[in-house]
């Protein structure tokens, strides 16, 4: 069901477990900005979570629903998916996105509720919760945050060991790991996060695991919890290839047309 966080330091540090039921995944190039990480369901391909060459980072994790987050139509209302799309096409610029959300109403898709975190560079980094409470990185007295399955903002008044609702022993396990390094932060850190928070049993198994490197424009990546492969993709050359723990070198040129991880499974 996913797990999330982001650490402003010297670099900013995000990362993501992406959970879901087994399925086919695929990662594909919009554009020339946009990694846009796709999950097939009733036989069509829908955006999970995405990144760009800017450096904004943005998910859609499910949670519990709210009456005031459903969907509707109004002047004043912004669906999570047209936002989503605004995000990464750059019609909206990390800088401007505090305003919009205080000035509009996010609200979701029909049938579904999900919150995101939109992360980037310079402490630019949001969770949104439509119908609920909305919550920017500078209201906080930390410089990071985690964001699995339950509603985020109804917990701002807890310590983090006292929360609870879906997903929480996750949160608990990332936050704890960033708050013990958060000064020395760094790769391993990241990938040690990473396999903490891994779900390899039930409906919803880890399949894919990241890291992104806004400033250097560089997402790491495993796939079905093996930290032993690491793969790599630059938007600088637009270039997945292998990173780490391969037995030979390969690497292939991402496209709109994308790549199945089932087609990187067996590099």
């Amino acid at each position: 069901m996913c797990t999330s966080f982001v650490l402003h330091k010297e670099k900013t540090f995000i990362g993501m477990n992406f959970d879901i039921s087994k399925r086919p995944i695929k990662l594909a190039l919009i554009g020339e900005s946009q990694l846009i990480i796709f999950q097939q369901d009733a036989g069509q391909f829908f955006p999970a979570f995405g990144l760009n060459r800017n450096g904004t980072f943005m998910n859609l994790l499910m949670v519990d629903s709210n009456e005031d987050g459903k969907y509707r139509r109004g002047k004043n209302c912004v669906h999570i998916m047209k936002l989503f799309d605004d995000v990464f096409a750059d019609r909206i610029e990390s800088s401007s996105l505090k305003t919009l959300l205080s000035e509009k109403e996010i609200v979701n898709v029909p049938n579904h509720s999900v919150h995101s975190m939109i992360a980037g560079k310079n402490r630019q980094s949001y969770i949104v919760e439509p119908g609920r409470k909305n919550i920017e990185l500078g209201s906080l007295d930390r410089d990071f945050m985690v964001l699995t399955n339950f509603p985020l903002s109804e917990t701002l008044d807890q310590e983090y060991g006292e929360v609870n609702g879906f997903g929480s022993e996750r949160y608990k396990k990332a936050y704890e790991t960033i708050l013990i390094n958060k000064d020395t932060f760094n790769m391993e850190n990241c990938f040690s996060l990473l396999k903490e928070t891994v779900q390899k049993e039930g409906e919803f198994p880890t399949q894919f695991s990241m890291i992104f490197i806004p400033e250097e424009q560089v997402v790491y990546f495993t796939l079905n919890t093996d930290f032993d492969k690491i793969f790599k993709f630059s938007f600088i050359d637009k270039q997945i290839e292998t990173s780490s723990g391969f037995s030979y070198s390969k690497s292939c040129e991402l496209t709109k047309k994308g790549i199945l991880l089932s087609e990187l499974e067996i590099w």
